[in-house]
């Protein structure tokens, strides 16, 4: 009996599962801002940074501690430009 390459034991165990549900989540979660951001006069896409948080996050359900950081780093770095990028846009609409 041969042992198994890591993408063998990967696919066996499903490997992506809770990554993919955790960037589903995040997709809501995303869109559920962008819908409250708009209903404000605003328009933003936070869904990719919150999806790759979610994905993230998944990834450490996962084991694969170094794509959970990677996800999670970026998508907090996405998280930040979109909230520099809301306050810039409230300032604008605002005239200050």
């Amino acid at each position: 009996m041969r042992e198994l390459t890591n993408n063998e034991m990967a696919a066996v165990a499903g490997a992506g599962l809770f990554s993919d549900i955790g960037k589903g989540i995040g997709f809501l979660i995303g869109s559920v801002i962008d819908q409250g951001a708009s209903a404000g006069g605003l328009t933003t896409s936070s869904v990719d940074a919150v999806s790759q948080l979610g994905g993230g996050i998944g990834k450490i359900l996962e084991l694969n501690i170094s794509g959970a950081i990677n996800d999670i780093g970026a998508g907090v770095v996405g998280l930040v430009k979109y909230g520099i990028d809301s306050i810039n846009s409230l300032k604008s609409s605002t005239g200050a």
